[in-house]
């Protein structure tokens, strides 16, 4: 049968049958006839002679033992006995209690017993008739040996017969603690020339209990010295048939190798390189090929990566594609989450704290009003194109772009918990940012541009929201109309968070004015915050302008148009400045004038005619001047380039004058 004609299982099995089988038969005649059973014989035999050799050491100790601890008790007995007829003999009568308060006697009526350093009994002292004079339990003391009699009949027999006997010693038994039974020896002697006699009480197995377990330890340790001797000849043995074996399976493993080597051959080779080329494609190369060589599993194996690589690669340019495309109308959380989640299009939505940011161009739709299309495309796409990369970089959703106007939000899809602090970051950079688009719109005779910013921390719904032929990744509710409000108190340069936003980003920031405002739809009044900087990793803060008004050598004449909903509404042409700043012009005014409404500004000449150029700006405040004529104060928004050169030369004519 040809090798190509062979499956790779027939291959695998006839290299490694032949292999296995010479490695089985070697290792087998060799290997499998000692260790185990001899080994553990020896263990066997040597544990039960030692378990023999240490019962027999333990039942002899116990009689020996036995034996000591009578003969030592007794004489403890004889010995307290002599000392206290030293101290009683020879008296008519006795004072019991002027014995028991005798500290001298006590001292030898009541002694301890010990056995191998440790505590085992104790002695004590009762008259014939069986009152007990000292005793090491002094609730004991006073009553009668013979109360017990009914409880401990052995121990009152004894005491009876050491009333008419000098010399009672004996076992009786009693229950510890734990209530297991044991034995207590008892050797009783007449104190000579006295009505007294003195009991010496021990756990008799407290004398042998400690030698025995010493006993045990030995033997113990000589068994595990010859258990460890046996493994270690164990060793050397198992050593030296292993050896044996291994010389043995060498030879047999070239033998089978040879033929193991001729049927492997064909297919280790293939699949080496079809490996290599996996690890390739892990890495991004999805042209890599590998040549359909082999046995015939192999040869489609082959065949079919080569289809995988361009499959993958015509895949990959299409992914790519849609996602590139797509990631130029959604955010490319947006992007990742529909290509990743298969939920992902499904209609609905979750309720979720989020932080928002709108943006606005001030005066932007006056600003272009004689700008060609193509102009206003290139200067609007200068704008969005720094604020949407800030954005991103933030890692903000851009809901919405309605022509000047952006609105994001942060802490959605992907759940952010810093979303109120780097909403206010983005907030501040994109207000940074602002000094270099200006200096490019500058360089191309662009107008100057102004924005506010606002951020508002709350509640809403987020999710797809639409239809299923048309739909976007949005949130809705109360807090994104609130959003807007704040938006719309927000002057140009300027940064505007809610009370929400504040409670959460305080101790980050550096504040500026805190306005209290009414807004349509909102009850109460709204306390807004104006950031100037921020710390923490983001340290971002705005720059200083030239804010403090300057009063004029002379008024200057200005038209008024009020502005609502990007609609003029009226006009005053009673309006004259009287003090000037970079941002901020102070009017005197007749007519009517409402704070936190849009206005638009005609600067006049000497000569009454309307000097180049527009001024967009909020009156923020409203209020009746000294000589009872009406005053506000307005911030530019939105400044024309013509009209720069003006209020420059008016504030120089201030301060030189």
């Amino acid at each position: 049968m040809p090798l190509r004609s062979l499956s790779i299982r027939t291959y695998l099995l006839l290299s490694y049958l032949a292999l296995i089988l010479l490695l089985t038969m070697g290792m087998w005649a060799i290997a499998n006839h000692f260790i185990y059973k001899l080994t553990d014989r020896n263990l066997t035999l040597a544990g039960a002679s030692m378990q023999e050799v240490t019962t027999a050491n333990v039942q002899l100790s116990e009689k020996i033992l036995t034996r000591v601890g009578e003969y030592i008790i007794q004489d403890k007995a004889e010995d307290v006995a002599r000392e206290l007829a030293h101290y009683l003999k020879g008296k008519k009568s006795y004072d019991y209690a002027a014995i028991r308060n005798n500290p001298n006697l006590r001292k030898v009526a009541i002694q301890k017993i010990y056995a191998m350093g440790e505590e085992a009994g104790y002695t004590d002292l009762y008259d014939q008739n069986g009152y007990i004079l000292f005793h090491p339990d002094p609730n004991v003391e006073g009553r009668n040996q013979l109360d017990w009699q009914a409880e401990y009949p052995e121990t009152t027999e004894m005491v009876k017969r050491s009333f008419t006997e000098n010399n009672v010693s004996g076992y009786f038994t009693f229950f510890d603690k734990q209530r297991r039974e044991r034995q207590k020896y008892s050797a009783r002697m007449r104190v000579p020339g006295t009505p007294f006699i003195v009991a010496a009480i021990v756990n008799i197995d407290e004398f042998f209990l400690p030698a025995q377990a010493k006993i045990k330890r030995a033997s113990e340790e000589i068994s595990a010295r010859t258990e460890d001797r046996l493994k270690e000849n164990e060793k050397v043995i198992d050593l030296q048939v292993r050896l044996g074996s291994l010389m043995a399976g060498l030879a047999l493993c070239l033998i089978g190798g040879l033929g193991g080597l001729y049927f492997s051959a064909a297919i280790s080779r293939p699949l080496r390189r079809l490996d290599a080329a996996v690890h390739q494609v892990g890495e991004g190369d999805f042209a890599v090929e590998v040549p359909e060589q082999g046995v015939r599993e192999v040869v489609a194996l082959a065949r079919s990566f080569n289809n995988l690589g361009e499959q993958l690669t015509d895949y990959i340019e299409k992914r790519d594609f849609i996602r590139d495309t797509f990631g130029r109308y959604v955010t490319q959380e947006v992007v990742k989450r529909l290509l990743e989640d298969k939920d992902a299009l499904e209609m609905g939505g979750e309720t979720r704290e989020v932080s928002m940011l709108m943006s606005d161009l001030r005066g932007f739709t006056a600003l272009t009003t004689d700008m060609e299309p193509e102009e206003i495309i290139t200067f609007l796409n200068r704008y969005l194109g720094k604020m949407i990369e800030i954005l991103c970089d933030y890692r903000a959703v851009i809901d919405e772009i309605l022509g000047d106007g952006i609105l994001a939000f942060f802490g959605a899809p992907e759940p952010l918990e810093d979303h109120p602090v780097r909403a206010v970051a983005c907030a501040m950079a994109m207000q940074a940012a602002m000094d270099e688009i200006n200096f490019l719109n500058e360089a191309d005779g662009l107008p100057h541009l102004e924005m506010g910013v606002a951020v508002n921390t709350g509640a809403v719904v987020v999710g797809n929201i639409g239809s299923e032929r048309r739909a976007k990744y949005s949130v809705v509710g109360a807090q994104v109309n609130f959003t807007s409000r704040i938006e719309s108190f927000a002057l140009g340069g300027q940064v505007l968070i809610s009370a929400a936003t504040f409670e959460r980003v305080q101790d980050l920031v550096e504040i500026g004015d805190v306005l209290s405002a009414e807004m349509k739809g909102i009850p109460g009044q709204a306390t807004l915050y104006e950031v100037r900087s921020i710390g923490g990793p983001y340290n971002i803060q705005l720059k200083a302008r030239q804010e403090t008004l300057v009063k004029l050598a002379a008024p200057l004449n200005i038209h008024l148009h009020r502005i609502r909903e990007k609609v003029v509404i009226g006009t005053n042409e009673a309006v004259w400045a009287t003090h000037l700043s970079e941002t901020t012009v102070q009017v005197g005014f007749t007519g009517e004038l409402v704070e936190w409404e849009d206005v638009r500004l005609q600067m006049l000449d000497d000569q009454g005619a309307a000097i180049p150029g527009k001024i967009y700006g909020k009156v923020t405040q409203v209020k009746a001047g000294a000589d009872g004529l009406l005053t506000a104060t307005i911030r530019f928004t939105s400044v024309s380039p013509e009209v720069y050169p003006v209020i420059r030369r008016a504030l120089n004519s201030a301060a030189s004058g």
